[in-house]
């Protein structure tokens, strides 16, 4: 275990501030759950009074890898990287084979046919801005998977590489990391759709944010019209910022016909977390619940957001309490607001 997770881990103060914000914690309710009980484990692991077994490797696992710990962390420790390091350096040759770049491709294949099956309907890949040979379009892989995208110029881009850095493979990580970076160098502009490849694309080392575009700054001075009157709430995906959170309530709030509500716990994590609701369906059940019932509570007719997986989880919440509220990638949503100017 190297150095600088040694430090982070004593420099953890205990005071508990994790536990307001992690979603994990909220359903399960127990030490092992929350960061400062994992930082426990990880300084026995440290001081030779653990060894690293199923059981703390079950702990640590229970991760959406949102983040919210670190923002409310005094320290600013990164919990995912120590995770990530952890895993990388206890992971034997199967564990590493399991989360190599085949059986990755496999998953997503799996997540494509299950959601197929579950929602045959996709987006329609229209165009939603116009196409220019300077411009690129970084497609994520689960967008991919999902039927998901824009009708515009696709370059080859790896994947983003945080479904690798979290698992450990910090290798895979950097050799996605660099080949994008090629590519990214070849524009000058390169959009992104899916909130979590935005987020980790933009946090490349090395990168030129100034090429680093969200789809919706192509709709800030758009006036845009939805057919009928509706209430909207926007479901804040865990990789969002805050900065762009505050640019797409404006838009969705200038929009004619459409009224935007406040939504209770509106940057909860929606339980989805990559693969998280495959390992632990219990508690990904459970904060998809939770999240469609302050839907529910917001008198929203739609609720919107600008995650494939987090639409899949508010389509499943509110699908299971079977109300007739309707959940829209945003992307879509402003098309059929664009289709009726």
């Amino acid at each position: 275990m190297n150095e600088q997770i040694k430090k982070d881990i004593i420099k953890c103060s205990r005071c508990g501030l994790c536990m307001d914000v992690c979603p994990v914690y909220k359903a399960k309710k127990t030490e092992t759950s929350v960061l400062r009980g994992k930082f426990l484990q990880i300084l026995g692991l440290i001081r030779g009074d653990l060894k690293y077994d199923r059981r703390i490797s079950y702990n640590l696992d229970l991760c959406l890898s949102c983040g919210k710990c670190k923002k409310a962390c005094p320290s600013e420790i990164d919990a995912i990287r120590i995770f990530s390091e952890i895993r990388g350096e206890k992971q034997n040759f199967l564990e590493k084979l399991f989360y190599s770049a085949p059986f990755f491709k496999l998953k997503m294949l799996a997540i494509k046919i299950l959601y197929k099956i579950k929602y045959p309907t996709g987006r329609k890949n229209k165009n939603y801005f116009q196409k220019d040979e300077r411009t690129a379009y970084f497609k994520g892989c689960a967008t991919r998977a999902m039927g998901y995208g824009f009708n515009t110029r696709e370059e080859k881009f790896s994947c983003c590489g945080l479904p690798f850095f979290i698992k450990g493979r910090l290798d895979l990580y950097e050799k996605y990391k660099n080949r994008n970076l090629k590519i990214i160098e070849k524009f000058d502009k390169v959009v992104f759709d899916c909130a979590t490849c935005f987020d980790t694309v933009s946090k490349y080392e090395g990168v030129n944010k100034e090429k680093i575009i969200y789809f919706t700054d192509f709709y800030k001075s758009l006036n845009l019209k939805y057919p009928k009157k509706i209430k909207a709430v926007f479901h804040k995906p865990c990789h969002l910022s805050d900065e762009k959170y505050s640019e797409i309530k404006e838009i969705i709030s200038n929009i004619e016909n459409v009224e935007f509500v406040n939504m209770g716990e509106y940057n909860e994590c929606c339980g989805f977390g990559g693969d998280f609701f495959i390992r632990h369906l219990k508690t990904a059940h459970f904060l998809s619940l939770k999240k469609a019932e302050n839907i529910i509570n917001s008198g929203a007719d739609v609720v919107l957001t600008t995650c494939p997986t987090c639409l899949w989880s508010l389509k499943y919440g509110i699908k299971y309490k079977k109300t007739s509220i309707k959940a829209y990638d945003l992307a879509d949503f402003i098309n059929e607001c664009r289709n009726t100017k």
